[in-house]
């Protein structure tokens, strides 16, 4: 593009001094865009873990009260079983008189 006179090149240099400058606001606009949209992504991700970590506790405490409640089923088969040998071996020495 060839220019005619001093006016012609001045008035292209404006116009991309515009069009650069609106580049760079535009840039701006969406780099804060973008880091408000990343900083809401952010809370809602840590509001969810929040909300998984409870989760995994209140499993966590239901895992620990079942271990307990399995352990304590253990025992009493366990006592439950000592008590039928002992009737086993007394009925046992019954039948055998």
């Amino acid at each position: 593009m060839a220019f005619q006179n001093f006016e012609e090149v001045w008035a292209a240099l404006g116009r991309l001094y515009s069009n650069i400058t609106r580049l760079e606001e535009s840039q701006q606009r969406a780099a804060a865009q973008h880091a408000e949209q990343l900083a809401q992504a952010a809370a809602q991700h840590a509001e969810q873990l929040g909300q998984v970590t409870e989760r995994i506790d209140r499993v966590t405490e239901r895992i620990d009260r079942l271990a307990s409640t399995v352990a304590a089923l253990a025992g009493t088969v366990a006592q439950l079983a000592t008590v039928t040998e002992s009737h086993e071996r007394r009925l046992a020495r019954m039948e055998g008189q």
